[in-house]
């Protein structure tokens, strides 16, 4: 999670010019577009990323489910864990200006707390069954190498990155589709399909069996097994390199042209963002329905499957963008901005807000929890996001009320410097 940090001095103690930001000095929008994106993860997660949405779909037809999977999968899937890499992205840029103009060395700190960031995901990874964290340590290392880059020139690679997934996924489909076409392996293609068909239902019966009722050891277990199933797919190209890297890219070429930090300055290119990208969006997302549902009676399965993956690309990150410049462009009023407040504390506290979503999931859905995996619905789960955010913004806000980081932040920072860091409220430079 992006995150102002402080540098030691030479003599080991934080430096007052460049220690913890104290509130009055943080970027406000930053937190509360943090805050934004923190509740349409959780969102995601509890209504379209559980397994139900896309192993278990057959299980929820009735209407108001489907509705609210549609409706889930169109405004919300993939778009808010953009704008939490956006928002990487930028926070990158704030903390290597800072470090420049300060005259601090930058990557060797940023690299330690990179490694201990792939040690949080990875944990997590385990605990729960999905992380992001775990790629943004990994993918903050090609930022490092980029930079020195021209705001241009991240734009243009940002534009190259984007089109790694729908490039991936033409080889690979065009490759299969002329394999299928020729007699002499057309037998052979079938007896594959079917194989991947038959072991991804397997792993899916599996994994419904031992979340719902298997041990602790049972879950992490399986957990690790998902886990190094996933990096031997195609994900860790086409998700981390042509899905969150580009946005990284984005948000680092906003930070280096300065526009959340200088608003009034930048208010028309806002608002062009606001419309271009909703705009761009709401196209991209609904020609993308239109071309799946041709899917399930494709008459030309190849230039279908190509043409709703390319929409995807589009559509998901404009819609990104039109979401975080919507809400700044409501900060800079005055009611907004009191009403949208809120959510500045539970951005402050983004890991730990993140980490938590996860601890709450898991009591509800594992066996050694509640035990609800695979039998609850996408509108129960939406409805279950819209209850457990309120009480994490309030939690937040009484936390910060006593405490200068959330847990996870303090320890995030205390293995990065190899030492502990001042926690209560009382020991806040003044």
């Amino acid at each position: 999670m992006p995150e102002q940090f402080s540098t030691p001095s030479t003599s080991g103690e934080l430096t007052p010019a460049i220690g913890p930001v104290r509130p009055k000095e943080r970027i406000e929008i930053l937190d509360i577009l943090r805050g934004f994106a923190l509740f349409g993860v959780l969102l995601a997660n509890m209504s379209d990323a559980l397994p139900w949405s896309f192993l278990f779909a057959e299980l929820w037809r009735g209407t108001a489910d489907q509705v609210a999977l549609w409706l889930i999968e169109f405004f919300v899937t993939g778009k808010f864990l953009r704008l939490f890499s956006f928002l990487f992205g930028l926070g990158f840029a704030l903390q290597l200006g800072r470090a420049e103009s300060l005259g601090t060395r930058f990557v060797p700190l940023y690299v330690r707390r990179l490694a201990i960031l792939l040690l949080i995901g990875l944990a997590h990874f385990l605990v729960g069954w999905t992380d992001i964290l775990h790629a943004y340590a990994v993918l903050a290392v090609l930022l490092l190498l980029l930079r020195t880059c021209r705001p241009r020139t991240l734009l243009i690679v940002a534009f190259a990155c984007l089109l790694i997934g729908p490039a991936y996924d033409a080889v690979a489909t065009g490759v299969h589709e002329l394999r299928r076409a020729d007699p002499q392996t057309a037998q052979q293609v079938i007896r594959e399909d079917a194989q991947r068909a038959a072991e991804t239902k397997a792993w899916n019966e599996q994994a419904l069996r031992v979340h719902s009722r298997g041990s602790f050891r049972e879950i992490t277990a399986h957990n690790a097994r998902d886990f190094a199933r996933y990096l031997s797919s195609h994900y860790p190209l086409t998700w981390w390199l042509g899905g969150i890297f580009p946005v990284f890219l984005l948000g680092l070429y906003a930070g280096r042209r300065r526009i959340l930090e200088n608003i009034p300055e930048h208010l028309p290119f806002i608002r062009n963002v606001l419309w271009w990208g909703l705009g761009l969006g709401l196209l991209g997302m609904s020609a993308n329905l239109v071309v799946t549902h041709l899917l399930a009676n494709p008459t030309w399965p190849f230039l279908t499957h190509q043409l709703a993956g390319l929409l995807w690309t589009v559509g998901a990150p404009a819609l990104c963008l039109s979401y975080a410049a919507a809400i700044t462009l409501l900060v800079q009023q005055e009611g907004w901005k009191k009403r949208l407040a809120p959510l500045a504390a539970a951005g402050r506290l983004a890991l730990s807000n993140y980490l938590f979503q996860t601890l709450v999931a898991v009591l509800i859905f594992y066996s050694y929890g509640f035990g609800l995996w695979g039998k609850v619905g996408p509108l129960s789960g939406a409805v279950m996001a819209l209850l457990i955010f309120p009480f994490q913004i309030l939690l937040s806000l009484w936390w910060l009320r006593h405490f200068r980081f959330g847990p996870a932040e303090w320890l995030w920072r205390s293995l990065t410097y190899g030492k502990l860091q001042p926690m209560h409220v009382a020991a806040r430079e003044a």
